[in-house]
């Protein structure tokens, strides 16, 4: 048995614990213990079926929509270890309420190293096809492909320059909120990368670009332009088309087009709603490439590669250290599929 099968059980063992006996395990030994085994707080109240604000409340008698940073730290001893959670928690809260990644990717997966070799399938529609096959005759065979498919993460963060004189009189849960919004930013930099990738390809090369087609005018767009791209994701590579990504310009010509002003067939003028064309979700993209349209299936696209998730500087903040902090994550994406999405084109000439 490995060192992390080993560690694996040790979590297990740590977080099955009766809650009584949870609950003993506070402050600098309780801090100490989930970094050792690699969990964060908020694992933690989770075991207990809590949350920060209650496990606060009921552990230290504080009210975190009530008390400001300062007395925070001065309410118990054993309250500042939970300090770098509040803040991670609520930089995750952002992470999973605005960005749109976690809906076009397969999957977020935890790889072990910044460097991540992808399993792939190479499909090729005369080899793949179902053919009669004579008795004792070679069955067509689909390969799972490892092969030079290196995609290489990198350290993405931002950094929350203010010295704790600062937010020392701000309540926590105003904290909060801008930690929140942190994590909103962050999550944009996370989708304008995925929406690069969908183009250009990943990391591991020039290779998994995204196949293309031209409009049928050159600068211009036209409903047929859409259909062209739907059925060439739908009949030529045989994928479902689930998502339409444009950048804030080409959603506005694609509103504007006469098919989608009909008030009949989509409500967008009245609720804001997007209309969905030819039943696909149209989603304006940051970062989304000019004058290029992805039209892609989010079941087999693209996956996300996960080494280090979302890291606080510990130390500073337990020590009101707030001057510059960092947080960051190691993550990329990496494409599965190359054809389960394709790139209508308006660049051209």
């Amino acid at each position: 048995m490995n060192y992390r099968d080993d560690l694996v059980k040790e979590r297990l063992a740590f977080l099955s614990q009766e809650p009584d006996k949870l609950r003993q395990s506070r402050g600098r030994e309780l801090y100490d213990t989930l970094d050792a085994l690699g969990l964060t707080h908020g694992q933690f109240f989770r075991a207990l079926g809590t949350n920060v604000a209650d496990y606060c409340a009921q552990e230290f008698g504080i009210d975190l929509s009530r008390i400001t940073v300062d007395r925070f730290f001065q309410s118990d001893p054993n309250a500042k270890w939970l300090f770098p959670d509040v803040v991670r928690e609520a930089v995750l809260a952002g992470l999973k309420r605005k960005p749109v990644y976690p809906e076009l990717i397969i999957r977020d997966e935890a790889v072990h190293g910044t460097a991540y070799d992808v399993p792939y399938v190479q499909e090729s529609s005369a080899e793949e096809e179902l053919r009669t096959v004579a008795e004792g005759a070679a069955i067509p065979e689909s390969e799972i492909t490892y092969g030079d498919r290196i995609v290489r993460l990198d350290k993405k963060g931002r950094g929350v320059v203010a010295s704790y004189e600062v937010i020392r009189r701000m309540s926590v849960d105003m904290l909060r909120v801008h930690l929140q919004r942190i994590g909103e930013r962050l999550g944009r930099n996370l989708d304008g990368r995925l929406a690069k990738v969908l183009v250009d390809g990943d990391s591991s090369g020039s290779g998994t670009a995204a196949p293309s087609i031209n409009t049928a005018t050159s600068g211009a767009w036209t409903y047929a332009d859409l259909v062209k791209g739907f059925m060439t994701l739908t009949l030529d590579k045989y994928f479902t088309p689930t998502h339409m990504l444009a950048n804030a310009e080409l959603a506005q010509t694609i509103l504007g087009l006469a098919e989608f002003k009909d008030a009949a067939l989509f409500d967008f003028a009245k609720t804001g709603n997007l209309p969905t064309p030819l039943g696909v979700r149209l989603v304006p993209m940051v970062d989304q490439p000019e004058d290029k349209l992805t039209i892609l299936d989010a079941g087999y696209a693209v996956q996300k590669l996960t080494e280090q998730d979302l890291l606080v500087e510990s130390d500073k903040l337990i020590h009101q250290q707030w001057d510059r902090t960092y947080l960051t994550v190691v993550t990329d994406f990496a494409i599965i599929y190359q054809d389960a999405r394709v790139v209508v084109r308006s660049d051209w000439s």
